[in-house]
């Protein structure tokens, strides 16, 4: 495997050696409120918002899910995480001070990761497997599967007061109820969506082909597709291994359900690499 190192930064040094200009310079940047607290129910699952203020609420969350927001560049990987970063689950809260930047709430969550779990970790370029999404057949046809959405998904205007949460239910929605709104639904083997643009179905992607994918269809808009596929042969690289008696992985879905294909690159892409890291201090 080709490695790289990038100009490595420690997370403790970059995050001491950053502060906002409107501040005292000698002070590092930080959270106004952090807390952490170990997460002991046994509940599947987590969730996470952000409230108007700006303050980061995580349910249910391990380490690992929010770690990659301590990374000093973009990078989609993080690698040396022990076991516990995985299998243990915390409730994190985070509040910026008032008018700080998108830039800033990352330095200060470098700084937190830092402080209360201290982390040490850099960056360096590996090379890794990137996906191109394209559209399979030369004439832009597309797959019986995927169609252009009925439903405007356009963002609400800044302001615009956010809908009533949809009420409890016992049982998961189905394929019509998903198909008949804006939003995907991610199950065992299947991606459905009633509205959604391409290069969001490319983030649910990454995970199952074990590689970054871009979205290089061209495509725009907002789209409804039903995706289904084998879990089990999902990351195989090699289509012509797939026998007839086999449900279809990943890629031979995509191509013969949506008309889309994933054409299989080599590149060097940011690892964020942990070094130290140790179960946060609680609060």
């Amino acid at each position: 495997m080709m490695r790289r190192l990038a100009p490595v930064l420690s997370v403790c040094m970059l995050a001491a050696a950053v502060a906002p200009h409107a501040q005292d310079q000698s002070k590092p940047l930080e959270f106004d409120v952090v807390s952490i607290k170990r997460n002991s129910s046994a509940v599947a699952g987590g969730g996470g918002r952000t409230l108007p203020d700006g303050t980061e609420q995580m349910t249910n969350f391990a380490i690992r899910q929010f770690i990659l927001s301590a990374s000093p560049v973009p990078t989609q990987e993080v690698v040396g995480l022990p076991d516990w970063a995985t299998t243990e689950r915390y409730d994190v809260i985070l509040k910026p001070p008032a008018g700080s930047t998108s830039q800033q709430r990352r330095q200060m969550t470098q700084a937190m990761f830092a402080d209360r779990m201290k982390l040490v970790a850099h960056v360096e370029e590996r090379e890794r497997d990137v996906y191109m999404m394209t559209i399979a057949r030369s004439d832009g046809r597309l797959g019986p599967e995927l169609k252009p959405s009925p439903f405007d998904c356009s963002p609400p205007a800044r302001g615009t007061p956010p809908p009533p949460p949809p009420a409890p239910r016992t049982t998961p929605p189905t394929e019509k109820e998903v198909l008949g709104r804006c939003g995907m639904m991610m199950s065992q083997g299947a991606i459905i969506s009633g509205g959604m643009r391409l290069s969001t179905l490319v983030l649910s992607l990454r995970g199952l082909v074990g590689g970054d994918v871009k979205d290089n269809t061209g495509l725009e808009g907002f789209y409804a597709f039903t995706l289904k596929y084998s879990r089990q042969r999902q990351a195989s690289p090699a289509l012509d291994t797939i026998t007839p008696d086999d449900a279809p992985d990943i890629f031979t879905a995509l191509q013969e359900q949506l008309g889309l294909k994933l054409q299989r690159e080599k590149k060097m892409m940011p690892v964020f690499v942990i070094d130290h890291i140790e179960r946060p201090t609680e609060n």
